[in-house]
């Protein structure tokens, strides 16, 4: 249920975070595109949250409950991970012998950081969930979904205690990958729900007829 970025099976997981510093000399230019590539994903992120947001408060209401916390989790969520993927990129600065001492600590806490940042990014599904549901904004199906993948981030805030197992933050089938493919799976859909509505709304325009009020239209009252 884990996977061992080596092929070792004692790098399953932080416990054997010793074996890392090996790792990361032989595979360092991989790690620094996982690294880039993650961060412009959290940036493009940002922008799809801002959208969202702005979807859901229209829904909702300005005070919404569902809303605010999406967009609260979404930003703690991002900081986390961010700052798991900071110690991440410093550990392809620290593989020289001198400092090689300091990278099981370093893969440690970018695991733990990444991890945390997962468990805060449920509160962006919950809440995206709770506007979802209760407006039926984008199709109460995304909204169930999200609850789903809120289940899996969750996960995130138990993985201090699990060092190993699937619940180990580091390459846990649980503590790192079901969140991670959650998360990119409802961002697809999300974005493609978003777009159709908005396409929808433009040909309605365009051929100068009345617009239908959608609930992210309309507004409706807050929760």
């Amino acid at each position: 249920m884990t996977t061992s970025p080596t092929g070792d099976p004692r790098f399953e997981n932080i416990n054997h975070a010793q074996f890392a510093s090996a790792w990361y000399t032989q595979h360092i230019n991989q790690a620094r595109v996982v690294v880039l590539l993650s961060t412009l994903g959290l940036a493009l992120f940002l922008w799809f949250l801002a959208s969202l947001w702005r979807t859901l408060r229209q829904a909702e209401g300005d005070l919404g409950r569902g809303s605010t916390l999406a967009l609260v989790g979404g930003v703690g969520g991002t900081v986390l991970i961010l700052a798991g993927l900071v110690v991440s990129a410093t550990i392809g600065l620290s593989t020289s012998a001198p400092q090689a001492s300091a990278v099981p600590t370093l893969y440690t806490e970018a695991a733990l950081l990444t991890a945390t940042g997962a468990g805060v990014m449920s509160l962006f599904f919950f809440g995206a969930a709770k506007a979802i549901l209760h407006t039926g904004a984008l199709g109460k199906w995304l909204g169930v979904l999200a609850y789903v993948a809120g289940l899996l981030a969750v996960c995130g805030f138990m993985t201090p205690f699990f060092s190993a197992s699937v619940l180990n933050p580091a390459t846990g089938a649980l503590g790192r990958w079901a969140w991670t493919v959650a998360f990119v799976i409802w961002l697809f859909l999300a974005s493609g729900a978003m777009w159709l509505e908005q396409r929808a709304r433009a040909r309605q325009a365009a051929a100068g007829g009345p617009v239908i009020p959608t609930p992210a239209s309309t507004g409706g009252p807050a929760r």
